[in-house]
């Protein structure tokens, strides 16, 4: 995942190396075909162990004290009370006046800021105990919107002033293209801030055994956990284990062990007990990261046939509390003179984090919505509109073919001119936007055993977020060997496994699955050399398939698996392998359109169907990729329609930080879903994680706009915002 402002761009696909020593079976038996989830039936039976599972003999329940004020200067902090308090056997103050290791000055930055954390030995004991920590706050000033942080006289809250305006990006003659253009169009779109909701929260249960440290942790990352352990606690990387069997989601606010997994350490090392300290639902909301905001105001002006000529835009956002907002702007589409100035706006509220797809789905909402407006003004058909402002072809954007094929699937042909004009009070309306992203692969290492009794073990150091990876492995080694899936285990998510990077930036599939390929080829290649003698053959002759060892040439000269891997005597094959170039490429391109219903008597929009062509390079399990599809587009929903954080604007503090009022897509809230996965079996593994959620909220909101006549410029699309766009338009004012 990239860091905070760090937009990854459309990357040059890497091509398949032609004499690659490894490659993908040309005709497989298992790679393709729909496998179901491997853990699904541990998940469903309660089996399966996440982070919030696991007990500990002896183990206490951490807790965290939170600043319940946006800004102040933490005067003092008094423990005594708390350490004589029933049950609890150790307590320590994060924030220390004149120490603190986060922001000069011992300041909280927002609500929900960490201050001091206790262990007890019940979980009602440790929140009972929180109320007796004595903490002294000198309450300062703060800003609780971008609007008061842009006022000129609103107090400088953060060290370097409120803004941080970054250099102007510009292209071409801006003022050549807008002398070309035979239409202007001004107007002002914005996203609100998206909190994560990871369905597990983050946390983790810390063990000591001496001076080394065993952590189960809710992470997208072992590895780069066990790093950001050993470098806060100042261990070594050998005494620390990190230790995620399952996990229960994390959309790239999970890469370390966050300073609550920092305090879990601490406190049990205090303590002399193993501890879990997991976060609760509002301190999920207030601290654990959030998609920053977006906000632009565009001047673009377009020829008469239709062709983009000028693009100006004031861009500005919020990733809170001195963290930024970058997102691509303009988004895929090619305006030859351009101009952008971005600001970042920081206010006292919690930091934003990478956010599944970061910055794409902002820049794509706020460039879609003008593309259709601007397609309006023209009264040309918004396909054909885009399609003529498109860049150049190439394997990872294909759009240019990908609309069409859309259409056709969607029905595209049946959309009406903006304005619903049929009777009665729910309208329909159609509307479309396009996706990218890299998703490619490098890093991962594996390690593959074949045992004498034919068992076989794949190990590799990466983590399975939800997302199938488990599986993935499985199928790649099996399909090496030529063995069912049953016939492998799967160990992953241990940071002892070999190395492999951090699950984020749709990366995982792309670097995991070429390493355990090759790792299951020189594995093959181990045991195809203790094989040859026995059957008389040329060890590079001898393939694998359907649960035998042959030699290619000669099919008769064969062994069973089983009868194969006794030739090895008491002695197991053993090999490391790791990601090389030609199994997996970079850049994917989609696109998606949706079909809505408005009541425009009450505002409320039911979003009908959704139809996406993505393409994601080889298709390893189609069962797999579509559900990757589905969830993004579910989640482009909810930023398009509900979520949204909500903060008092005279105190900075979170007004929803619970499921109740900090609104999700429910079962009822789930469209038709109509999912085209394009197979590119010649680029190798892409990932496929982001992309789909990029374009759902900018296709349903000019789907919006095509069913009420009226356009809604910023998220979400709340049925108060149709009423009075719908009233405004109806008294002849303008949005």
């Amino acid at each position: 995942m990239p860091d905070r402002d760090q937009v990854p761009e459309v990357a040059s696909p890497a091509k398949p190396v032609a004499n690659a020593s490894h490659q993908w079976p040309p005709q497989p038996d298992i790679l393709g075909t729909r496998v179901k989830r491997l853990d699904g039936p541990l998940k469903t039976q309660g089996k399966a162990k996440y982070a919030y599972d696991i007990i500990r003999p002896g183990m206490l329940y951490g807790r965290i004290l939170r600043s319940p004020h946006a800004h102040a200067r933490v005067v003092s902090i008094d423990l005594s009370d708390v350490q004589k308090a029933p049950g609890v056997r150790a307590a320590l103050a994060i924030i220390e006046p004149g120490k603190n290791p986060k922001f000069p000055g011992d300041k909280v930055l927002y609500q929900g800021d960490e201050v001091a954390a206790i262990a007890a030995a019940t979980e009602e004991q440790a929140g009972d105990a929180l109320r007796l920590i004595k903490v002294e706050y000198e309450v300062l000033p703060h800003l609780a919107s971008i609007e008061q942080a842009m006022k000129p006289f609103a107090p400088v809250v953060f060290e370097g002033g409120n803004l941080k305006r970054g250099n102007v990006e510009e292209e071409g003659d801006l003022a050549a293209g807008f002398t070309a253009a035979a239409l202007v169009v001004e107007a002002t779109y914005s996203t609100q801030v998206q909190t994560h909701v990871c369905l597990e929260p983050h946390g983790c249960v810390c063990e000591w055994e001496g001076d080394k440290l065993t952590a189960w942790v809710s992470t997208q990352a072992v590895h780069g956990s066990r790093e950001g352990f050993a470098q806060a606690l100042g261990i070594p990387q050998t005494s620390v284990r990190v230790i995620t069997e399952y996990m229960g989601g994390g959309f790239g606010s999970k890469f370390g062990p966050d300073l609550q997994g920092i305090v879990c350490a601490k406190l049990a090392k205090l303590a002399n007990a193993p501890v879990k300290l997991m976060l609760d639902r509002k301190e999920e909301h207030l601290a654990t990261g959030n998609r920053p905001s977006a906000a632009a105001k565009i001047k673009a002006g377009v020829a008469a046939d239709g062709t983009l000529t000028a693009f100006d835009a004031e861009t500005w956002g919020t990733g809170g509390a001195g963290a930024g907002s970058g997102f691509p702007l303009p988004y895929i589409y090619v305006f030859p003179h351009r101009r952008r100035h971005h600001t970042d706006v920081y206010i006292n509220a919690g930091e934003q984090r990478a956010m599944r797809a970061p910055g794409h789905p902002q820049g794509c909402f706020i460039t879609e919505v003008l593309m259709d407006e601007i397609a309006d003004k023209l009264r040309m058909d918004p396909v054909e509109f885009r399609m003529k402002n498109l860049p150049p072809e190439a394997p990872n954007a294909m759009w240019r073919q990908y609309f069409p094929r859309a259409a056709e699937k969607f029905g595209w042909g049946r959309r009406h001119p903006s304005g619903d004009a049929t009777p009665g009070p729910v309208k329909r309306g159609y509307g479309c936007a396009a996706n990218r992203w890299g998703g490619g692969g490098r890093g991962s290492k594996a390690h593959c055993e074949i045992y004498p009794d034919g068992g076989v073990l794949m190990r590799c150091g990466t983590q399975d977020i939800g997302t199938g990876t488990r599986t993935l492995v499985a199928m790649v080694t099996a399909e090496t060997f030529g063995l069912p899936l049953d016939a492998v285990n799967v160990e992953v998510g241990d940071s002892n496994h070999p190395f492999s990077g951090g699950s984020g930036g749709s990366t995982t599939a792309a670097s995991v699955t070429p390493a355990i390929r090759v790792t299951a080829d020189k594995a093959l290649a181990a045991l195809a050399a203790k094989v040859a003698p026995t059957l008389g053959v040329d060890a590079a002759s001898i393939v694998a398939s359907k649960g035998k060892i042959y030699a290619k040439d000669n099919p008769s000269k064969s062994l069973g698996w089983k009868e194969a891997c006794r030739t090895l005597g008491t002695e197991p094959v053993s090999v490391d392998g790791e990601w090389e170039q030609g199994l997996s490429s970079s850049g994917s391109s989609g696109v998606q359109m949706a079909e809505v219903e408005v009541d425009i008597e009450t505002g409320v929009t039911k979003v009908k169907r959704v139809t996406c062509v993505q393409d994601c390079g080889l298709i390893l399990d189609p069962l797999t990729a579509e559900s990757q599809v589905y969830g993004g587009i579910i989640m482009g929903i909810g930023f398009a329609m509900f979520e949204n954080r909500i903060l008092d604007r005279n105190t900075a503090r979170m007004v929803n930080p619970n499921m109740e009022w900090y609104l999700l897509p429910g079962p009822s809230d789930i469209p038709q879903i109509e999912i085209v996965l394009v197979n590119q079996p010649d680029r190798g593994v892409i990932g496929l994680g982001e992309p789909p959620t990029v374009s759902t909220a900018a296709a349903v909101a000019n789907a919006v706009a095509n069913a009420t006549g009226v356009r809604i410029r910023n998220l979400p699309i709340t049925p108060d915002k149709i009423l009075n766009a719908l009233a405004l338009e109806k008294s002849g004012g303008t949005l």
